[in-house]
C-alpha cells in the first residue's frame, strides 16, 4: 500500500485538477484518501502546504524537464522539437498535473492558489525566455523580440501538449515538424 503522505498527495492533485484549488475542501481530500485531518495535518499542515509540497514535487519535475529541454544547443529548431515534445510527454505522464497547472495559468492575480504558484509559473516563463535570449544571439531578427517569441512559443507548445491530452489531435512527427516550421517561419520573417 502506499504510503499516507504519497497517497494523500496524489488523490489531492487528482481533486485539484478536477475542480480547481478552491473547489476542494480538505474533508474531500481526507474522504478521497480514506484519512483524517489529523493525518492530513501531521503531513502537510494545511491545504495550502498540501498544495505547495504538489508546485514543488509535481512543478519542480516539470520545471526540470522544460529547463532541461530549452538548453540551446545551436540548432534552433532541433532545440524547438525537443522542448515541445518534453511537454507533451511530461504532460502525457503527468496528466492531473499538467491539467493543475492549466488551471494556475489562469488563476486570479491575489487568489491564493495565484501566489503559491508565482514561482513555478515564473521559473517557466524565465526558462522559455532564457532560451530565446541564448538564441537570438545567432539570429539578430529576434533580437528585442526575444520575450514576445519566448511567449508565443510557449504558448504553441501548451496549446499542443493541451491537444495531446484532450486526445483532439495526435503528435506524430510530421505533426511536430509542421508545428516548429510555422513557428520558425514567423521568427524568420
Amino acid at each position: 500500500m502506499k504510503e499516507s503522505k504519497d497517497l494523500i498527495a496524489e488523490k489531492a492533485l487528482e481533486l485539484f485538477a478536477a475542480k480547481g484549488y478552491e473547489g476542494v475542501g480538505i474533508q474531500e481530500i481526507c474522504e478521497a484518501s480514506g484519512i483524517t485531518k489529523p493525518t492530513l495535518y501531521y503531513y502537510f499542515k494545511s491545504k495550502s502546504g498540501l498544495f505547495s509540497y504538489l508546485l514543488e514535487t509535481k512543478g519542480g519535475d516539470f520545471f526540470s524537464c522544460i529547463k532541461e529541454a530549452l538548453v540551446y544547443e545551436h540548432d534552433f529548431i532541433k532545440s524547438l522539437t525537443k522542448a515541445l515534445c518534453a511537454e507533451i510527454d511530461f504532460a502525457g505522464r503527468e496528466k492531473s498535473f499538467f491539467t493543475l497547472f492549466a488551471i494556475l495559468q489562469n488563476s486570479p492575480d491575489g487568489s491564493e492558489e495565484h501566489e503559491l504558484s508565482l514561482s513555478l509559473v515564473k521559473n517557466v516563463d524565465s526558462a522559455f525566455y532564457s532560451f530565446f535570449k541564448s538564441s537570438s544571439v545567432e539570429f539578430g531578427n529576434m533580437r528585442g523580440k526575444e520575450k514576445l517569441y519566448a511567449k508565443l512559443f510557449q504558448s504553441n507548445v501548451f496549446n499542443c501538449a493541451m491537444m495531446s491530452l484532450s486526445k483532439k489531435m495526435k503528435f506524430d512527427d510530421q505533426t511536430i515538424y509542421r508545428v516548429i516550421h510555422s513557428f520558425v517561419y514567423g521568427v524568420a520573417n
